[in-house]
């Protein structure tokens, strides 16, 4: 008998002796308010007895209870489960562990991050980092697996991982799902390797995460059908009540990427609401300065409570039900006997402000701030080697953002990506001088250029870009969704080197260059998509940045975040990939004009 399974055996037994009395708890919670997520009912007066890391008694107080040192007197509180969130996104801008003392302390103690940048841009040792990273910390992290990255191989890539690669990592016990499958044109059209990778999860019962943007009634049946377990895409109840009708768990996000709960929110209330157990709360990403103010999972529970949804239902949402969904309610999602020992007390149901979080059967957060262990990032994360495609070239200047016109002299007319809002683009037709057979931009116009490295070129696939409304000389980042490889906007090609260089000097980042000098900048070393600061430090970098473009003319919400999705190639309308601009409904490149 090995010795884990001893242990094993002796924490079994810990619990049952001391839900018998026979021993005495290791920590016990008197006169709390019980949140019970099974029954959906409050229940008073009641005890929590801890053993180890797990709850061995959950009731009424009673004398054959042999209580330990540490009792807490919950004062008639509210304990409400650890929360869960089954769709994060951990690998951008944050590290995890930047980010896991402030989870915590807003009473979030498990996530299923999804590692799509990390191993988009790092390959499989950026999925064996961030495992590596968040190993044996109070938050527990469970991953999900890329099968799409990058998106459409035609025009950005081969896929970075490999099927045996997928295989593989599919069978670890910290793996959950496949990641989102952002492309899901490639499902209804069989494609094979997805099918493939499909079946692979399908073995080892796995999830298939959805991101079923724009898809009709058909296409949806046919996307279920393929596999697809859930969606996070609904942007009002009708979405959100086709998509649980045909059997997938909806998650209704309200995060940085979009707050859609106003229009989802009538899903799970009133007379028209659903059996809300297939529907999970999730921010899908939030940036560092939303967490700062207004916290996590607690956020979006107080949010469904304002707008309707009974307290109880809400935090079921964001505990029981994302547990059950990843397979993980008999350890996580409820305060139960045998349960992991992850629980938070508030004073208000309504607002869900943890004032104590407890986590592993340990105290890890008081009154909004983390008591735990200092959490480093490991030096090994800042030396992993980028994938060939994304390493920039070793020199490169001004005439290398030049754009090459059809045309000698006059004008030409060219598509341009416009910016609409945070992640969505249109294609605006523009007319653009031209001189010396090179297209210019207009001295009092709103356009930009824009490069991205296309290492098969070699050098940068160049288009247009406006609705930006800052008049940037160079502004450069190593964080550019689906293809990870080098992005620069700007008017002055010598700024966009520099920026690109700089940028290049930090292992990663963002930097804004203007006038010749780099004026702002946010480094990302780690694989140049997370910050080794802490959550207020980045989130000072990036408010700096922000600040600094809203001031030269920009006015979109988070201008940083939007130059990531310029390439995120499975969104509406038009984006940019190493092959061109490529408009998303009918696939075909656009600009640059195909021959013939």
């Amino acid at each position: 008998m090995s010795e884990q399974t001893l242990d094993g055996l002796e924490s079994r037994r810990a619990l049952i002796e001391v839900a018998l009395g026979k021993r005495p708890a290791d920590f016990y919670i008197q006169n709390g308010r019980l949140v019970n997520v099974y029954s959906g009912e409050i229940l008073e007066g009641q005890d929590v007895a801890i053993a180890g890391n797990r709850f061995a008694y959950v009731g009424p107080p009673t004398d054959r209870i042999r209580h330990c040192k540490e009792v807490m007197d919950a004062e008639g509180s509210y304990l409400i489960p650890g929360f869960v969130d089954a769709h994060a996104h951990v690998d951008f801008f944050a590290n995890p562990l930047s980010l896991t003392p402030h989870l915590l302390a807003s009473g979030t103690t498990a996530a299923m991050a999804d590692p799509h940048e990390a191993v988009g841009a790092l390959g499989l040792q950026g999925l064996e980092m961030l495992v590596a990273m968040t190993r044996d910390l109070p938050l527990k992290f469970y991953f999900s697996v890329p099968v799409a990255t990058p998106p459409f191989p035609e025009v950005e890539g081969e896929p970075v991982l490999a099927v045996d690669e997928v295989a593989s990592c599919l069978a670890r016990p910290e793996m959950r799902a496949i990641s989102e499958v952002t492309p899901w044109v490639r499902l209804i059209s069989c494609d094979p390797d997805l099918l493939i990778k499909f079946e692979l999860a399908h073995r080892q019962e796995q999830r298939i995460e959805g991101h079923t943007t724009g898809a009709s009634l058909q296409k949806l049946n046919a996307l279920v059908a393929a596999g697809l377990t859930s969606c996070h895409e609904a942007l009002d109840a009708r979405e959100a009540r086709e998509r649980l009708r045909l059997g997938l768990y909806v998650m209704l996000r309200h995060g940085s990427i979009r707050r859609d709960l106003d229009s989802l929110v009538d899903l799970v209330k009133g007379a028209r609401g659903v059996d809300t157990s297939r529907v999970m709360l999730t921010p899908d990403w939030m940036d560092p300065p939303r967490i700062l103010q207004h916290g996590y999972m607690d956020s979006l529970v107080r949010a469904a409570v304002e707008r309707g949804v009974e307290p109880v239902v809400a935090v079921q949402m964001a505990t029981l039900n994302p547990a059950r969904y990843l397979g993980l309610d008999a350890r996580i999602g409820g305060v139960a006997p045998g349960r992991l020992a992850d629980l938070s007390i508030a004073d208000d149901l309504a607002h869900v402000t943890p004032r104590i979080v407890i986590a592993n059967g340990r105290v890890v957060a008081r009154n909004g701030a983390y008591v735990g262990e200092p959490l480093a990032v490991p030096p090994a994360a800042l030396e992993l080697a980028w994938l060939p495609h994304r390493v920039l070239p070793g020199e490169f200047g001004a005439a290398d953002f030049e754009v090459e016109s059809p045309v000698e002299g006059g004008s030409v007319t060219v598509p341009a990506i416009r910016t609409v809002d945070k992640t969505i683009t249109l294609r605006e037709d523009v007319e653009l001088p031209v001189q010396d057979g090179y297209i210019q931009l207009s001295s009092d116009g709103d356009v930009l250029k824009m490069a991205l490295l296309n290492t098969e070129l070699p050098g940068f696939r160049k288009a247009f870009l406006t609705g930006f409304g800052a008049r940037v000389g160079g502004l450069a980042s190593s964080l550019a969704h689906e293809p990870h490889r080098p992005l620069v906007i700007g008017r002055q090609g010598a700024d966009m080197a520099l920026a690109l260089s700089r940028m290049r000097d930090l292992g990663g980042g963002i930097v804004l260059a203007q006038g010749g000098d780099v004026i702002s900048e946010i480094p990302l070393p780690i694989g140049g998509l997370m910050s080794v600061e802490s959550l207020e430090g980045l989130a000072g970098q990036i408010a700096r940045m922000n600040t600094l473009l809203r001031e030269m003319g920009c006015t979109l919400e988070s201008p940083i975040f939007t130059i990531g999705f310029l390439t995120f190639s499975p969104l509406p309308w038009i984006r940019l990939t190493p092959a061109g601009l490529r408009d998303v409904k009918t696939g075909r490149i656009v600009w640059p004009v195909p021959a013939g």
